[in-house]
């Protein structure tokens, strides 16, 4: 008896009221539960959205109603959309192409850059494709028909015929469900602070209570001293894109990017004050003559008024007369 080869496992898928045939297994994670589906399970969501992540990379949004299978050989999806509307985003690598009754859809990258795009089928046949990432090629099954959907490009067509196509914009949306398990972010790493240098650190005096009982010293570290990071500016070539190109445009080349430091220059320093002159001597002490009391003894009388009071008596007819006369003859 051979042994059955185990299921292809596709993804897991959660959401509101949802309903899978041919699941693998349920598993519960962070207190919300998660249905691992195989190659050949068949999901309904009945209302609300829904969210499957793959196990290849990307994830497919859904909005209810909806009814789709999957299926994957050698690494290919294949979603079989009956009703609905999907919202893949695929990132590198991951293939993945979705049929409906009348028409096949496949988003193609580019430049191998990621894919979003959103495909709706009403009960009544009504379509509408958005490319909003990447291009999106449409082809109908019986016909052969096909066109090729631009980015950024968003259309609508009835009954699967390419003829009736016309512009939606704003018509197609079905935005994913955000995933209710993800794992809370880390925690944020302590921040060290910068020591203070000694000269900054000042004491502080305690305070003096009335009763003369002084309170605890308390120290405070002043604000660290700011320090100016260099600013560099990168002056290189405009980067441009074409999507017509079958590849992306070389990387500038080194010798083409210029790395530029900027510099803040200081004003030279400046000195306020003024120039004063030497200080002036003090002034000297005015002369002060001293009143001679009465009662003072004179002067001796000098030889120049000897001499001139010789001359007085000789010349002069009057009698001698004062104190210069005394013990003169009369």
């Amino acid at each position: 008896m051979r042994s059955q080869a185990p299921p292809v496992t596709v993804g897991r898928i959660e959401g509101e009221d949802i309903a899978v045939k041919g699941a693998v297994s349920v598993e519960v994670e962070n207190g919300r539960s998660t249905t691992v589906l195989a190659s050949g399970s068949e999901v309904t969501v009945r209302s609300g959205q829904a969210r499957l992540v793959l196990v290849d990379g990307g994830e497919i949004g859904v909005c209810a109603p909806a009814h789709f299978s999957l299926l994957k050989s050698g690494g290919a999806i294949t979603l079989a959309l009956e009703y609905g509307r999907v919202h893949p985003r695929l990132e590198r690598g991951v293939s993945l192409t979705i049929y409906t009754p009348l028409i096949v859809a496949t988003p193609i990258s580019i430049a191998d850059g990621p894919r979003d795009a959103t495909l709706g089928l009403e009960a009544t046949g009504a379509m509408c494709v958005l490319a909003a990432s990447g291009a999106v090629r449409v082809e109908q099954q019986l016909t052969g028909q096909s066109l090729l959907l631009p980015q950024s490009g968003e259309v609508a067509f009835a009954g699967g015929q390419l003829e009736s196509l016309r512009g939606a914009a704003g018509s197609c949306h079905c935005d994913v469900l955000v995933a209710k398990a993800a794992p809370p972010p880390p925690p944020r790493p302590p921040e060290l602070s910068v020591p203070v240098s000694p000269g900054l650190a000042r004491p502080i005096k305690p305070p003096v209570m009335p009763d003369k009982t002084p309170v605890p010293e308390s120290r405070e570290e002043p604000n660290p001293p700011k320090i100016e990071e260099p600013i560099y500016k990168v002056i290189m070539p405009p980067l441009s894109f074409d999507a017509t190109a079958p590849a992306p445009p070389p990387d500038p080349g080194p010798d083409t990017i210029l790395l530029v430091r900027e510099v803040r220059v200081r004003p030279a320093e400046v000195f306020h004050g003024r120039v004063e002159g030497a200080p002036a001597p003090p002034a000297s002490p005015a002369k002060v003559r001293a009143a001679v009391p009465e009662n003072a003894p004179k002067k001796t009388v000098g030889a120049f008024a000897n001499l001139r009071r010789f001359f007085r008596r000789i010349f002069s007819r009057e009698p001698c007369a004062g104190e210069g006369c005394r013990g003169q003859a009369k």
